[in-house]
């Protein structure tokens, strides 16, 4: 029965996706060298955050692609597009971007209702200037970037998790088409400073376990993602879901990062003050204009990198601190309250573990850590921890492949809007692989367990099966 599912699945995936890809392929139809479109920061420093452009790198095959690109990626796609229409590869002028789709089965359990194979779709393209190499403004760059999403709600419902067991589904409406992020990067103090002004995301910059400690491009360890699962805990914190903006929902705001020279730049703390009306009042801040009149959300984070034993194996954590202005109201479990604001914290760590074929290539396996905590009485979640494990290229013939597994549980405000329909707790258990196929272009399979479900409704174990694509240009 399973496997006649999961041939069900490939076959009504594939057949609603093909035309997306057919139209994609001739934009990277071979195996470009990514020095000048890697999903990183946009600037020229070079260590925890930002990573340099450097000219005459040794080509590096991206590995590691995270499933939820839009929430991750501050400059997604590998600049192909731009290319294909005859920018050159020299040009401050960046035209990328990425689609993602992906199809769900539910194998068992989950809600009843809705039923049908769950369809869900990303695309987002980036347009860039670099101002440095196009005027002079030293350290300046411009972007804007533009974001569709598509989902039905068995992709988004079926399985019975309030976290969310598919990362491209975004909050209702869940089909919509909007400007994404846009604004300015300025880079001050010999690259020391970067302030960022604009409609931002900011799920991107903080609390992001996703973003890999060494994104020096050329280095032996430089990977996209620390993990490509396709949950969504991974890149939206159950503890600050719907408070931190971020995808699909941006906002107007600024953040500046500093990262002193005199620790090597090992060490940063970032800030950033953004429109709070999506925390606040519910308000989809990624389709209305822009606005800081409303309650404004506020973050601050600290880190640092190191390097351990002979081979120098990368890690990095990092602590931070948010407050959500108010004020705040809650309904859950047939009472309500209200507070003046919300507060809270989380702690991220990662470590790679071990190396397969050290300094060949950047094989090997990784771990992660996220936890996040809110004493607020209207938080939709008070507590959440998660963690993996990824494991890079194992098979020499396999270069660009990953698997990895990875385990998010979360306590569920019983007083919060979760409330009234949700049991105490949820746990997910998430396994999947990262397939090269051709060219930019990967597949994705993954197994998602929830032997405890958010949704009172739903029945546990849920068992849900993914098969998503993911297109870089």
């Amino acid at each position: 029965m399973a496997h006649a599912r999961s041939l069900a699945l490939r076959s009504a995936f594939l057949s609603g996706v093909g035309s997306c890809v057919i139209s994609l392929a001739p934009v990277a139809l071979a195996d470009e060298p990514l020095a000048d479109g890697l999903p990183a920061e946009r600037g020229t420093a070079d260590q925890v955050e930002v990573r340099p452009p450097l000219t005459g790198a040794i080509p590096v095959a991206p590995l590691g692609i995270p499933a939820s690109p839009a929430a991750v990626d501050k400059v997604p796609g590998t600049g192909a597009l731009g290319r294909w229409l005859g920018l050159p590869a020299n040009s401050p002028w960046r035209l990328g971007g990425v689609w993602v789709g992906n199809g769900v089965e539910q194998l068992g359990g989950g809600s009843l209702n809705p039923g049908g194979l769950g369809l869900a779709q990303q695309f987002l393209l980036d347009f860039a200037l670099d101002l440095d190499r196009s005027v002079g403004w030293q350290g300046a760059s411009v972007w804007v970037q533009g974001l569709q999403i598509n989902a039905n709600k068995t992709a988004a419902k079926a399985s019975g998790s309030l976290q969310g067991s598919n990362s491209l589904v975004a909050p209702d409406p869940l089909d919509r088409t909007e400007l994404y992020t846009y604004g300015l990067s300025q880079f001050l103090f010999d690259q020391q400073v970067r302030l960022l002004v604009g409609k931002l995301a900011p799920s991107n910059d903080f609390a992001n376990i996703v973003v890999p400690v060494d994104e020096r491009f050329g280095s032996t360890y430089w990977i996209p993602g620390i993990s490509s699962l396709t949950y969504t805990p991974l890149y939206a914190m159950p503890s600050l879901l719907g408070r931190l903006p971020g995808y699909p929902n941006s906002a107007l705001g600024a953040s500046l990062l500093v990262q002193p020279s005199a620790f090597n730049r090992d060490v940063y703390l970032k800030v950033g003050l953004f429109d709070g009306r999506g925390g606040a009042e519910n308000v989809q801040t990624g389709l209305t204009a822009p606005s800081l009149a409303g309650p404004l959300f506020s973050i601050g984070e600290i880190g640092g990198s190191w390097s351990l034993g002979r081979l120098q194996k990368p890690g990095a954590a990092s602590f931070g601190l948010w407050h959500q202005g108010g004020p705040l109201g809650c309904n859950g479990k047939g009472q309500s309250c209200t507070e003046a604001s919300a507060a809270g914290g989380y702690l991220l760590a990662q470590q790679r573990l071990f190396d397969f074929r050290y300094p060949l290539d950047n094989s090997g396996i990784s771990t992660f850590f996220q936890a996040g905590w809110s004493p607020s009485s209207t938080n939709l979640f008070t507590t959440s921890i998660g963690g993996g494990f990824t494991m890079f290229a194992p098979m020499r013939s396999r270069p660009r492949d990953s698997y990895g597994v990875g385990l998010a549980w979360a306590r569920i405000n019983e007083r919060g809007p979760f409330g009234t329909f949700s049991n105490p707790a949820e746990l997910m258990l998430q396994v999947y692989g990262q397939i090269h196929l051709v060219s930019n272009i990967y597949l994705t399979p993954s197994f998602t367990v929830l032997p405890r479900v958010g949704l009172k409704d739903a029945t546990a174990p849920s068992t849900s099966a993914l098969l998503q694509l993911v297109a870089l240009f």
